[in-house]
Order: C-alpha cells, then structure tokens, then sequence
C-alpha cells in the first residue's frame, strides 16, 4: 500500500559539469503520467526513442485501456546465462499542484536536487536503470545474458500491472534475477550512512470502511446522534491504538543483523525486539526502535486513514 503523502525530490550530488541522470530523470518528470490515468503509453514512447537507436530489441505492449501500456527493451547478451531484469513503474500518484512551489511537471533542477512528481516515486529509479543500460550499450560491454529494463503501468493502482503482464507476456520478462524498487539509505544524525537496505517484500493490505450513522437534522439544533461526531470518536480510538509487534521470519533476521552492526544501547533494544520473553524489555525496545518511523512500521501491522468522507453543506 502506498502512503498518504511521498517524498519528492532525489537528491543527485550534482556538480558544475552535466549529469546525465539527473538530466534523464528532469525528462522522465515531465511526462505526466499520474494515475489515474497513467497514461503510460507516452512514457514508453519517449524511452524507445532514446533505446532503439543504441540496438535495443523494444516492445511497447498496449493493454485493453487507450494510452496505457508497458515497455520493455532487451540487450541481448552471448545467452549463457539467463536474463537479469530491472524493472521501474511508470506511472506516479496524482498531486495536489496547488500546494507546490514548484511546477510539479517541470523537473527542475535546483540546489543539487530535482524536484517533480515522481522523482522518488519511482522515476529516480527508471532513470537509473536506464542511464545503466545506456551505459552498458554505448560502452559495448560483452554480456553473458540479456539485460531487460521494463517500465511498468499501474503499478500505483489499477488492473493492467505486471500481474496482468506476467500472465500476458511472461516470456517478454522471463529472467533469472530482478531488480525493482524499495530499500532506504538509513543515515545517522550526522548524515553519515549506516546501512543501505534492500526490500525483499512489500506489506500487503486490506481496505476496511468505518461508517457511523445519524439523524440528518439541521445544524442550528444539532442531535446528540450526530454522524460526524460520532465517526470522530471512532477515529480519535484508532489514533490512540498501536499494534502490537509482529515480526516474521525476515524481519526477525532484519532485526538481528542491525543488534550486530549497531552500536549500545541501539544493539540492545534490537536484540530483545526479537529474542526476549520479558514483555517489558520487549516494550522498551518497541518504545526505542519506535523512533524511527520506518523501523516502527515493518515491526508491525498499521493503521491508516486514508479517505473521509462526510456531508454535503453546512446549513
């Protein structure tokens, strides 16, 4: 599930001189492909005319719905070994453009970051992927397997995703290795790197609609029943709630290895997360760990309100 709000700038390190993924990834800004629609289509043109022309073998593959489709390019290797696939999602969520200072579709290029919808989320990371195999084609690199980049549709909501490419074109994407998105750069109140992360999954979800009911009355004489109010309290309960821990087999393994690699007390309150039986050492380092809100999530199942919805005027 995404959340309610991303990030959205990518930071680049930029110098005086050109940079040509921060220039790709300004571009790939400024084709808009929020979803809905997505719109994706668009984004698989512009990416087959920077990669046919370097002997890329590319397919655009349309889905039932106009202007949606995925893209995919293979450099082909000697085939010993079986394709590696990177893979990036085209489409981004919808902005509130209003709330910007910036042209959320200009990817400007500003203070060493680019800034535009997207640019975390996850058109940093298609420009990456692309940048790489540009590189790896320009420069000739003998490759022992193909290298696929794709560029996915809906990916941030809808029904023609990978599943529905997989079961349409899976030997397009038949690989041996993947690369997609998800993993942090956790950095220490000094800005120095502490670990850099990998996902190897993502949460899984269920949608749940609170609805409270009332008697519809004017608002000069409100009712003791009133809707809202009583959606508020229900709301203002959840707020006050946290799961309780929950660790399965990968974040266990998470866990122990920062116990190992951090420094005390932090290597501690990692340790009893997932090794003691005391619940009030266990609550302490939930407490601790908590801090982060990265780490307070993946230990747990969360709670989030993501829609409201209430009235219709104000008399």
């Amino acid at each position: 599930m995404k959340p309610i709000s991303a990030l959205i700038v990518l930071a680049v390190g930029l110098s005086a001189q050109p940079h040509p993924t921060a220039d790709l990834l300004s571009e790939l800004i400024r084709v808009n492909t929020s979803n809905p629609p997505g719109q994706e289509g668009a984004m698989a043109e512009f990416l087959a005319a920077k990669l046919k022309p370097l002997g890329f073998e590319v397919d655009i593959l349309p889905t039932p719905e106009a202007g949606k489709a995925h893209f995919i390019a293979r450099l082909k290797g000697d085939g010993t070994r079986k394709p590696i696939l990177l893979a990036a999602h085209a489409d981004v969520v919808g902005v509130e453009g209003e709330k910007w200072t910036l042209d959320p579709f200009a990817g400007v290029i500003k203070d060493g970051y680019v800034f535009g919808r997207g640019a975390l989320d996850f058109k940093g990371g298609l420009a990456v992927f692309t940048q790489a195999v540009i590189l790896l084609a320009q420069n000739k690199i003998p490759l022992h397997r193909d290298v696929i980049l794709m560029s996915e549709a809906d990916e941030e909501g809808g029904k023609y995703n990978t599943s529905w490419l997989a079961e349409s074109h899976w030997d397009k994407m038949d690989c041996e290795f993947a690369l997609n998105e998800g993993g942090w750069v956790i950095k220490d109140a000094a800005g120095k790197v502490q670990y850099i992360s990998i996902s190897t999954a993502d949460k899984s979800g269920v949608n749940l609609l609170v609805t409270a009911k009332g008697t519809s009355t004017h608002s000069s004489m409100p009712r003791p029943d009133n809707a809202i109010f009583t959606l508020s309290k229900a709301m203002a309960r959840i707020a006050e709630y946290d799961t309780q821990p929950r660790l399965i087999d990968s974040t266990r393994e998470f866990f122990l290895t920062l116990a190992k690699t951090s420094k005390l007390p932090l290597s501690t309150y990692f340790s009893n997360l997932v090794n003691s039986k005391d619940p009030k050492l266990v609550h302490d380092a939930d407490v601790e760990i908590s801090k982060g809100p990265l780490l307070h999530a993946i230990m747990r199942n969360t709670i989030a309100p993501v829609f409201l919805n209430a009235g219709f005027r104000a008399t």
